[in-house]
């Protein structure tokens, strides 16, 4: 597979984000500067390898887009898979596969649609995510998420199978039994928080130490919005996580934007 070199700052300052292929007005929240980041990684990569890309509420399809339009080769570039609701929340996700021009490389990981329960004031109080076969999950919205050690931490992981990430035609990746280890994983956070910050910081905490637990050794994650204080507290609680068990990494944070703030954070899993 291929051993990343992680981008850097200078690596980044040389390119020209101005000409990259994007329409900035399209909803989603990839800029052509930060797609410059994903371009420096997507152009290392074989098209036996997978990129990852999660993004709640927001795959509207531009961060996909981005890179079928702008790395080096599409045809001999990696497949892509996307881990949404892919509903009208936040951002509008139900036209994802036509943005994308329903290019064979580009998967869908469909995940169930957490259902809103209410108190008779209409509050939000609970989210149920119903799972065939499996009992449901229900979370409390009325108390605080449940303390976690390092070790749990470290330890979380989601269990897809390739057999439910399908293109648009309908083929899917492969089986349910195949192993699921993207070379690299792309995490776009909400950035906006919502009434119950703590369950916000829950959650960016489990896809960033998931998506770690997912690269196999030399596989990068990218995460983006880190100048945003939760997402950035939810990395550094991984990475000291991840080093509690053993797990070593090498880091590089980048300013995509003239402002100088840190803004992008590359991971490579070494160990």
């Amino acid at each position: 597979m291929t051993d990343f070199v992680l981008p850097t700052q200078s690596s980044f300052d040389a390119l020209t984000t101005s000409g990259y292929t994007m329409t900035d007005s399209d909803a989603g929240f990839l800029t052509k500067e930060v797609g410059g980041v994903i371009k420096l990684l997507a152009d290392q990569m074989a098209s036996s390898e997978l990129v990852h890309i999660r993004a709640v509420r927001t795959s509207t399809g531009k961060t996909e887009k981005f890179i079928i339009d702008n790395i080096a080769d599409w045809s001999a570039g990696p497949k892509v898979v996307t881990s949404d609701h892919f509903a009208n929340t936040l951002l509008d996700c139900t036209n994802f596969f036509t943005y994308t021009g329903n290019d064979a490389k580009i998967f869908k990981n469909t995940l169930p649609t957490p259902v809103i329960g209410t108190n008779d004031d209409g509050d939000p109080i609970s989210l149920t995510i119903s799972i065939a076969g499996l009992d449901d999950i229900v979370t409390d919205l009325t108390t605080a998420p449940a303390a976690r050690s390092r070790a749990q931490i470290a330890g979380f992981s989601y269990g897809w199978g390739k057999d439910t990430m399908v293109n648009s035609s309908a083929t899917a990746l492969g089986l349910e039994a195949d192993a699921f280890s993207p070379e690299l994983v792309i995490i776009m956070p909400n950035p906006i928080p919502t009434a119950f910050t703590s369950f916000d910081s829950n959650a960016f905490t489990n896809d960033i130490s998931s998506g770690f637990n997912s690269l196999p050794v030399n596989g990068v994650m990218m995460v983006n919005h880190v100048e945003f204080t939760p997402i950035k507290d939810a990395i550094w609680l991984v990475l000291d996580s991840h080093i509690s068990v053993g797990h070593t990494y090498e880091k590089t944070f980048i300013a995509s934007e003239v402002d100088g703030v840190s803004d992008v954070a590359c991971i490579k899993r070494l160990s």
